[in-house]
């Protein structure tokens, strides 16, 4: 995509044509070979999450993860971004993640998660913190209609870390329509995503054959069409380290279940997960490290 885009830079339409963004992130999304083989729909992807719940919101409490949460906040913070009197929205909160520390900075703290199993964890959390500033509602960006709900220009900060929620042009620029202030907007960079984004790129090419290529969503793309439309997002990166160390079996059926939502588990799939594990186990342990780079991007919408 690079190469093509470069005699657009030199022409400078890439700069003040926000259609050529809109384009280049819909060929993103057309060409992916994980997009393409994606087998759920929006009930199955919520249900999956929703399995996952528990899992996520453990390892989402390591010192790592504490660590870039603080980062982010401290810079949200520093910008002006996290005033005690301002009305967050969260966008895919998850088991609350980051609305619950946003709940302790400002006034309110609205967390959009449709996910049955994420928003159970949250509201359970939110009943053993008594808190009265932060309200969970169980839809999909998607769903949400901002002048029907009253949510246009709403928020003074609209936030989304590494939602699936905002996943083209349309869910990113709702993001505008519903905030007075500031957008924030994190996702991943680069071939690698998610726990199993090494073992997704290793087990790619062995399961179907090509590369699995890069993210669909990369916040090249969300970056690109903000500045032709005209606003100066700052964009940071970090790297981050994933060190996995599970029990093989556990990494097995847990790549099974991965790899489901690209093709049916069946005796094949087994055979190749298994083999795969295999070659990361000692002392029936599967352990793996990966490198990947999130970006972070915040911007004044008025």
């Amino acid at each position: 995509m690079i190469p093509r885009l470069l005699p657009l830079v030199k022409r400078g339409q890439a700069a003040v044509d926000p259609k050529l963004w809109r384009r280049l992130w819909a060929e993103a999304q057309a060409s992916s070979a994980v997009a393409r083989r994606e087998r759920y729909g929006p009930r199955e992807d919520l249900e999956s999450w929703s399995r996952r719940a528990a899992a996520f919101a453990r390892q989402s409490e390591n010192a790592a993860s504490r660590r870039r949460r603080q980062t982010q906040l401290d810079w949200l913070a520093e910008r002006g971004a996290l005033e005690p009197g301002y009305r967050v929205l969260d966008i895919g909160a998850g088991p609350g993640t980051f609305a619950l520390l946003l709940a302790a900075r400002v006034r309110e703290v609205v967390a959009l998660e449709p996910a049955a199993g994420m928003a159970a964890i949250l509201e359970k959390r939110i009943k053993a913190r008594r808190l009265s500033n932060l309200r969970v509602v169980r839809r999909t960006w998607q769903e949400i209609e901002p002048e029907a709900e009253g949510w246009a220009g709403a928020f003074d900060l609209v936030f989304a870390s590494m939602s699936p929620g905002v996943n083209g042009p349309e869910a990113l620029e709702k993001m505008l329509r519903v905030s007075r202030r500031f957008c924030y907007l994190s996702g991943w960079s680069g071939s690698r995503w998610g726990r199993w984004g090494r073992a997704r790129g290793e087990l790619w090419p062995r399961l179907f054959g090509g590369e699995a290529g890069g993210y669909p969503n990369d916040i090249l793309y969300p970056f690109g069409l903000l500045y032709a439309l005209g606003f100066r997002p700052e964009l940071r990166f970090g790297w981050v380290d994933i060190e996995l160390s599970i029990p093989a079996g556990e990494a097995e059926d847990e790549l099974a279940r991965f790899f489901a939502r690209y093709t049916p588990d069946g005796p094949r799939l087994r055979r190749r997960i298994a083999a795969y594990v295999g070659e990361y186990s000692r002392a029936g342990r599967f352990r793996q490290e990966s490198r990947q780079c999130h970006g972070y991007m915040l911007w004044e919408v008025g």
